[in-house]
């Protein structure tokens, strides 16, 4: 007989915040508690949702997005202070935000530049946007599903980002 945690074991040592799961998981974990969040507080905030999405979520509305979301595929690179630059691909993309797929943890609340590559329906787009990441999710082995709002965006980013999205 072996000494294996029980699935009852293991789903409450994670909701709870507990040691298990994953490597990247315990990262997670790791990350939060060093910024002295817990794991129930790491989901995104209506607080930091822009005004719109406030309203929504105050009207008792599920989605509390601003705006539609559209699927594409495409690469982005994640242009932040000091020179880093993280690569990822786009998941899904509105008018305030993009959701992003990475290979490794990205800290919430974290400013950057998102520099988007989209081949979408025969015709490249190519832009760049100021952002803050608002929520990092681990997607089931993949990676992380990391959620950025966009802050002042330029007319020709906006024409391309709503060419995207229609």
């Amino acid at each position: 007989m072996t000494d294996r945690p029980t699935t009852e074991t293991v789903g409450s040592a994670s909701m709870s915040g507990g040691g298990g799961g994953s490597a990247a998981a315990q990262a997670y974990r790791q990350q939060l508690t060093q910024e002295g969040r817990s794991l129930d507080a790491a989901a995104p905030v209506a607080a930091t949702a822009p005004p719109a999405a406030q309203a929504a979520v105050q009207a008792g509305s599920i989605e509390a997005r601003a705006a539609e979301r559209k699927k594409v595929p495409g690469r982005v690179r994640v242009l932040l202070s000091g020179g880093t630059l993280v690569v990822g691909k786009m998941v899904d993309i509105s008018l305030t935000g993009a959701c992003i797929m990475l290979d490794d943890v990205f800290p919430s609340k974290r400013t950057c530049t998102l520099e988007c590559d989209i081949f979408y329906m025969g015709t490249r787009h190519l832009f760049n946007a100021p952002a803050v990441s608002v929520y990092g999710i681990l997607a089931a082995g993949k990676g992380f599903k990391v959620g950025f709002q966009f802050g002042p965006i330029s007319e020709v980013t906006r024409k391309s980002i709503a060419a995207l999205v229609k």
